[in-house]
């Protein structure tokens, strides 16, 4: 398979995924689904694809440690995001605004991307083994 197709492939597959998962949790947590939260995480997954796809083209053999260190990014961003909103929460009128703003990024835009980067690796490897 091409290098592009599989690119793509990954992309489709890890938007559907991360796009499936993110809605659950919105019906989930709010009770409704919003589609418009669909174009942010969508600029999120092509990002996380323009990253492998460079590694991929520059130096194949690194693909497993993008891998790792994405996830270790997107873990270490999450935990900052998560402990932000924890200690910004206040008593009275708005003070959980910092609180929801953080749920928001952590649980319906941070893990969906999240769920892309096994997808990516596990899809694009192949293409980094020769033939046979």
């Amino acid at each position: 398979m091409p290098l592009l197709t599989r690119v793509a492939l990954a992309f489709a597959l890890s938007f559907a995924t991360g796009g499936a998962l993110q809605q659950a949790i919105m019906l989930a947590d709010d009770g409704a689904a919003a589609a418009w939260a669909l174009v942010p995480l969508g600029v999120c997954i092509l990002l996380v694809t323009i990253v492998f796809g460079v590694v991929l083209w520059r130096r194949p053999a690194a693909i497993g440690w993008t891998a790792a260190i994405m996830f270790a990014a997107m873990l270490v961003f999450g935990v900052a995001v998560y402990s932000f909103g924890v200690t910004d929460l206040r008593p009275g009128i708005g003070g959980n605004i910092g609180y929801l703003i953080a749920m928001l990024v952590v649980f319906d835009f941070l893990l969906p991307s999240a769920v892309a980067v096994p997808i990516h690796w596990l899809l694009l490897r192949a293409a980094v083994k020769p033939p046979g």
